[in-house]
């Protein structure tokens, strides 16, 4: 069976609702690790090995996150450019290649702000198009994101759904 490495992104995760809920149903599922990048490295010293090692050791990577000033928190971009190294995830070697990465983001706001006519005047998936670069530059393959919407605002019915539908999403990403 596929391995899942789930690199959880949130600088305030004692404060979150929604990304703690989420990353705590999703560690129940077999062959899923969460690996909470802020709580490893509040510092923004990673250890680059170790985490070229736990990519290595599975075959669908998410990078689970708030949406953060329209993008992602700072140490999510830190990582990508130390561990995301020459001749590890691209040059003569690309030893991603063929892995499958996949986004699951979180807004405060709704679809209406993220539209052309919205207040944000994109969706979510145009601003995560860097990410989608990314992916391809290292040869993995970039999955259509996991969006949970107005999180400010989401009921726990809502947010209890939203969890079932994270493991169904987690699981296609498996099977597929």
């Amino acid at each position: 069976m596929k391995k899942v490495l789930i690199n959880l992104v949130h600088p305030n995760l004692d404060e979150s609702r929604v990304n703690k809920f989420l990353s705590q149903i999703a560690q129940k599922e077999e062959n899923v690790t969460v690996n909470n990048l802020y709580a490893k490295y509040p510092d923004f010293k990673i250890d680059v090995q170790k985490e070229q090692e736990l990519l290595l050791q599975n075959d669908v990577i998410i990078f689970q996150f708030p949406m953060y000033w329209l993008s992602s928190p700072a140490l999510l971009k830190e990582w990508l450019d130390v561990v995301f190294t020459y001749n590890f995830a691209y040059g003569e070697n690309y030893k991603l290649e063929g892995k499958k990465f996949a986004i699951a983001v979180s807004t405060g706001s709704g679809t209406a702000q993220y539209s052309s006519t919205g207040s944000n005047k994109h969706t979510v998936e145009e601003f995560l198009t860097p990410f989608v670069g990314t992916a391809s530059y290292v040869k993995m393959n970039y999955q259509n994101p996991f969006v949970t919407y107005e999180t400010f605002v989401l009921s726990d019915e809502k947010l209890e759904e939203s969890a079932k539908n994270y493991v169904e999403y987690i699981k296609n990403l498996i099977i597929s």
